[in-house]
């Protein structure tokens, strides 16, 4: 491995641990925090509430962008570094990397199903402004603040197993390259 290939690898892995912590941290953030908040709400939800949300909207989905694709960059480089000695892995490794795969996108799944949900909130909250004590126009929405506020939960919890996952898997990567060393 030249030294570009090595700065290259090393650049685009400490940008995988900032997506994750970034992803983490709002994650974090939603879920033991806004979530529960914006959940005991019956009404419109406050001003600041809104900012903050829309704050970290583009910033967790830049994290998720910014993951995917540092993701996918270390699995090409992953399986074509080991130069045909070890395909495919006679393990485990495998399997947890395509269920760190699914979880990834169930993660995402949710996300895309949180992201309507709270347009639909959206829309319901500049119509209860509009005229005070009219009926919401998009259904339950304490329901669908309760839904998005448990998959919030959820997607931290998944986030977490994750991350759990990929210290497996780098931990395996590593014992497995070190051992094809020594013969």
């Amino acid at each position: 491995m030249t030294a570009a290939e090595l700065v290259t690898l090393t650049v685009v892995r400490w940008f995988h641990l900032l997506g994750a912590a970034v992803l983490i941290g709002i994650m974090v953030y939603h879920a033991l925090i806004l979530g529960f908040r914006v959940n005991k709400v019956s009404g419109p939800v406050s001003p600041l509430l809104k900012k903050m949300s829309r704050y970290f909207g583009p910033v967790y989905w830049a994290s998720v962008v910014l993951l995917v694709t540092t993701g996918g960059f270390t699995i090409v480089d992953r399986l074509t570094s080991l130069e045909g000695r070890a395909v495919p892995f006679e393990n485990m490794y495998e399997f947890f990397w395509g269920v760190k795969i699914v979880l990834v996108v169930i993660i995402i799944a949710n996300s895309l199903y949180m992201t309507g949900q709270l347009k639909k909130i959206g829309i319901w909250n500049r119509a209860q402004t509009a005229a005070e004590g009219g009926e919401p126009p998009v259904g339950n929405v304490f329901r669908m603040r309760a839904t998005v506020a448990s998959l919030r939960v959820v997607n931290l919890a998944l986030g977490v197993l994750v991350l759990m996952m990929a210290a497996l898997l780098q931990n395996t990567f590593t014992l497995i390259v070190l051992r094809m060393e020594h013969f």
